[in-house]
């Protein structure tokens, strides 16, 4: 069941989008933050798509990630999540994208990252922004919150 909060996270992002067109570069969270999305009501007036990129492969073939950056920092990185946001971008050519990389858990395989760290790229044409985020629960809980984090990205770019 879908919370109170996101409910009124989705209305402001209907309520501000003013024509402009958003897409979403999910990895950890799978497509929950594109389904987020795509439950409002009038959402093809706000969303345009998105790309699940879970693998590394499909990083670089569908979001154009550099093989380089994923090899220094690893995909769960800022540097990743940038690329990943700007990729997005190209590809369907919207007015505001999101990427979000990160270790939902149970375990993690990388001693420096832990389960829970979360890598968020938003890129508006203008500028693009990176954050990084430490969010705790089990793998849902991880997932969920990261993509109530994203929703609030999206609409400060919006505001």
């Amino acid at each position: 069941m879908q919370s109170k909060y996101i409910t009124s996270l989705l209305q402001q992002i209907k309520l501000n989008a003013n024509g402009r067109m958003i897409s979403v570069a999910e990895s950890c969270t799978g497509g929950l933050l594109a389904s987020y999305l795509t439950q409002e009501v009038g959402s093809s007036n706000f969303f345009t798509g998105g790309v699940i990129s879970y693998s590394n492969e499909s990083k670089v073939k569908l979001l154009n990630v550099s093989i380089s950056n994923l090899s220094t920092y690893g995909a769960v990185s800022e540097e990743v999540a940038r690329e990943m946001a700007s990729g997005c971008q190209d590809q369907f050519n919207s007015d505001i994208s999101i990427s979000i990389t990160g270790i939902a858990g149970p375990d993690s395989d990388i001693s420096s990252k832990p389960v829970g760290m979360v890598c968020f790229a938003v890129n508006n044409c203008k500028i693009v922004q990176s954050f990084t985020k430490y969010f705790k629960g089990n793998r849902l809980q991880v997932r969920q919150q990261s993509c109530v984090f994203a929703l609030e990205l999206i609409i400060d770019n919006l505001i």
